[in-house]
């Protein structure tokens, strides 16, 4: 019973602190994909590390880069179950045509700036009006 108890408890309980150390993130345009308004990416995350990872609990920011200036800004997260020494892969999408871009942990201090001087002003999502 105690068994159980443990068990439900993991589940429930807030996933610990992601160890940044043990994962890689990187991006690549998504090749299989056009569009003359948009921009996929695929997001990749390996774990160096011998524990699994919730893929919700692994937010990352992905940017758009001209220049070396951050141009647009995307958040994500993963899904599944990130393996020991295994690899998850999720898509991102801006609102623009791109051709370089850098990804990096969201949230804390960790980020890393572009080399252009820091981040550009964030632009703001719109919907289209519903009829």
């Amino acid at each position: 019973m105690n068994t159980l108890f443990v068990l439900l408890l993991s589940l429930v309980s807030p996933p610990s602190t992601v160890p940044w150390g043990e994962l890689t993130l990187s991006i690549d345009r998504d090749h299989s994909t056009s569009s003359d308004q948009a921009t996929l990416c695929r997001v990749r995350v390996v774990n160096h590390g011998s524990r699994s990872w919730p893929g919700r609990s692994i937010a990352f920011e992905a940017r758009a880069l001209e220049g070396g200036t951050v141009v647009a800004t995307e958040r994500g997260r993963f899904g599944l179950t990130l393996a020991p020494y295994g690899t998850l892969e999720t898509l991102i999408g801006f609102q623009g045509r791109y051709n370089r871009f850098e990804v990096v942990p969201a949230g804390g201090r960790t980020e890393r700036k572009s080399r252009g001087g820091g981040d550009a002003p964030r632009r703001r999502k719109t919907r289209a009006p519903r009829d």
